[in-house]
């Protein structure tokens, strides 16, 4: 009998792969945050062009980003970029963890695959860490609880994201 779900592999991104990040990024912010957040500077065209800038900034060799930053990114059997991964040292101004996970999007059709969590593991390597998560993003949440993640009580309010509130999740 084989095995259902589809392949894929991860490796480390390259500035080659940006477009196919931005794109993957906003596509993931759109089914994570679209009942949330309304305007072309969160989805569409605008957003992936803000989104190769930050791309192409967290790849450049010498950045503060991708000396810091720890990146990942999922491939389908071709080698197209179906999911993508970030960490960089916690924003927190007490971290309660020594990593963040910071950025974790797939494309719609590899929700579920198992490849979500493949990332999270390649950035993180089991280790402690924490994940900020909209309070209203139940799917994101229960998600990283089977990862180990537990909220901490922590909450802060993205204030340039229409007063969005995360908690913190930590394992």
């Amino acid at each position: 009998m084989s095995d259902a779900r589809p392949a894929f592999t991860i490796d480390t991104p390259t500035l080659e792969d940006v477009p196919a990040l931005a794109r993957v990024h906003v596509r993931g912010w759109e089914i994570a945050y679209s009942h949330l957040l309304e305007g072309e500077h969160w989805f569409g065209q605008e957003a992936i062009e803000r989104r190769i800038g930050h791309w192409t900034t967290w790849l450049t060799p010498g950045t503060r980003a991708a000396d810091e930053g720890v990146y990942r990114v999922g491939r389908d059997g071709e080698g197209a970029v179906i999911g993508l991964a970030a960490s960089w040292p916690p924003r927190d101004a007490e971290p309660v963890r020594p990593r963040e996970l910071s950025v974790l999007y797939l494309d719609e059709a590899w929700l579920g695959t198992g490849l979500a969590a493949a990332l999270t593991e390649a950035i993180l390597e089991g280790g402690p860490a924490s994940v900020w998560v909209a309070e209203q993003n139940p799917r994101a949440r229960r998600f990283y609880e089977k990862l180990g993640f537990r909220a901490d009580g922590a909450t802060q309010v993205e204030e340039q994201l229409g007063h969005l509130r995360d908690i913190r999740m930590v394992r």
